[in-house]
Formats: C-alpha cells, structure tokens, sequence
C-alpha cells in the first residue's frame, strides 16, 4: 500500500493536498476527508429511525443496512473517505404569487445533478489514480448504501442542522453532497461546531409539521417526500404550500443561508419555459410536452402523472 508511511507524515500531506486541490479544480466548494470506519451508533439511530415508519414507503432505504454503516462492505480495501460539497443555488427566486407554483432550487434545472457531478467525478477520480500508482477510487452521489450526511459531518464539511441538512458556517446548505472512496490512508479533517444553538426556526417554517422535533424528520408529513418520492395519491391532511416538486422552505428560513451563495453551472439555472409560470400555463402541458421539457432533468422521476397530482393538490 503506498502512501501510508507513519513515521513521516509528508507523503500523506503531499497527497491529501494534491486530492483536495484536484477537487476544488473541479468545482467543489468543501472538500473534507475521514477515516474508513464502521458506524455502529448511528446505525441504531437509523435503524430506529425506520422501524418507527418515519421512512414513510420508501422501503429501499431498509435495503443494505451493513453497507450503509461499513464502507469496507461497498469497497474492501477502503482506507479513507473523501466528502464533496458543490454548490447549487442560483440568483433566480420564485414570484410572490399563490397563482404560481413552485419547484426546489435542486430540481429546476436542465439536467439531474447526478449526471453533472458523476461526470466531474468519473473524471476527477481518473486523475487522482493517475497520480500515483496502486491508488484506487470508487464515487457516489448519494445514490449507493453511503451515509452522506455523517460522512460529511465526520469530515468537516458541515453539521448536521435541526432540519437534517448538513449546514457550513461559509457557505450555508445550498450545496449536494457526494463521496469518493479511496483504497490509502489521507490527513484527516475534524467535524466543526455545531452552530444551531437555540435557533428554531426551521422547525417552527415547516408547514406540516414534518420536522416534529430537532434533527428528526417524519417523512410521511414531508412535502419533499410527498411531491417526490410518494407515487400514490398524497393525503387530504398534506398541505403543500404552493410547491410541486421539493420544498426549499426549512433552508430558506436559515440564518446561515441569508447570505447566498450561487452556482455557476449553466445547467442549475431553471428552465425559462416553466419557472415562475401559472398553474393553468402547467397543466396544459401535454405528456409529450412533458417528456421533452423535462428530458434528463430531476422532475422526469415523477412522471406525467405525477407533475399533475402535484399540481392540482397544490393549488388547493
């Protein structure tokens, strides 16, 4: 194994300053990195978390638990994980109009942000192996058995906000999180301060009472979950404040995100031909209309079907 000298620290510095360097050349914002280990404590929570049913129908989330808690199970010879922040607000803002609907700043764009950062870092993962012999990559953007979130905490990325987002004190919450997986040991980053304190307020915005209590989040009262992930018909009790797909309202409301901070990829500006347009404008849309306006981006996961359930529960 290379890189792996413990009596002289440099060629881990070298490395782990060559890697993060690589990274903010890609175009991530944060870059922190943690030892491989196994999570045994916030295996329980999760696992508790599940079977009191605050996963709601999302039943692949009980799927690879030992793979969620074990990177070692998702790569053998892992030694380290490296945690990616990439920005993704941009400057346009929704109309102050209930005649308009809404869309999460994640999903307005014209491509799904997976296909974006797995490219940069297929890519980047290519050139950290090529920069030295015997090194090997494996990445995720939270779409594989990884626990992003703890990662990110565990790395100095951000804490974990009473929302269950992960907040930087730099840069607010606005940003993706994805992992690259490496088979040496790196210089190690510390988790930061967890700055919420006494603040609130997110619990207090959320319209549904989803966030029923700090750092807890019931899925089944989530408008995210609901316009997303739900593919039956959403509940009478469910309100969804005026948003289709997503709901940005707990990130809005926080002081860490008052000043923004914003992207400047092209392709996370919203679509020109539905942002900001009326309710009447969306539902006359036709399914094929749909399928090519929505052609590679997040919304398409919903379906035509589910774009008008959303549409016509939320203007009600």
């Amino acid at each position: 194994m290379i890189y792996q000298d413990t009596k002289n620290n440099a060629p881990l510095t070298n490395l782990t300053k060559l890697i993060k360097q690589k990274c903010s050349d890609a175009g991530f914002i944060k870059i922190g990195v943690s030892k491989a280990k196994v999570f045994n404590k916030e295996k329980e929570i999760f696992k508790s978390w599940l079977d009191d049913g605050k996963h709601a129908n999302m039943e692949w989330l009980n799927k690879n638990m030992e793979k969620r808690v074990n990177p070692k199970l998702v790569m053998n010879d892992v030694n380290s994980v490296i945690s990616l922040a990439y920005l993704y607000d941009t400057s346009c803002v929704h109309k102050d109009d209930k005649k308009i609907p809404k869309i999460s700043r994640y999903a307005w764009g014209n491509r799904d942000y997976h296909k974006i950062i797995k490219k940069k870092l297929k890519s980047l993962c290519k050139e950290i192996e090529d920069s030295s012999p015997g090194l090997e990559t494996k990445y995720y953007v939270d779409d594989g058995p990884i626990m992003d979130k703890v990662w990110a905490e565990k790395s100095g990325i951000g804490w974990m906000g009473k929302h269950t987002i992960i907040i930087n004190p730099d840069v607010g919450s606005f940003f993706f999180l994805s992992e690259i997986l490496i088979n040496c040991e790196l210089e190690y980053d510390e988790p930061i301060e967890n700055l919420c304190e006494n603040c609130s307020i997110c619990l207090e915005a959320c319209p549904t009472g989803a966030l029923y209590e700090a750092y807890k989040l019931d899925s089944n009262l989530c408008v995210s979950y609901q316009t997303v992930e739900n593919k039956d018909e959403i509940p009478d009790y469910i309100n969804l404040n005026n948003w289709i797909f997503g709901c940005d309202i707990c990130q809005d409301v926080c002081p860490f995100n008052t000043k923004r901070f914003l992207s400047k990829e092209k392709d996370f500006f919203p679509k020109e031909n539905i942002f900001n347009k009326t309710y009447d404008y969306l539902l006359k849309i036709s399914e094929e209309e749909f399928d090519n306006i929505f052609e590679g981006s997040a919304i398409r996961r919903v379906k035509y079907k589910g774009w008008r359930r959303n549409l016509k529960k939320a203007m009600e």
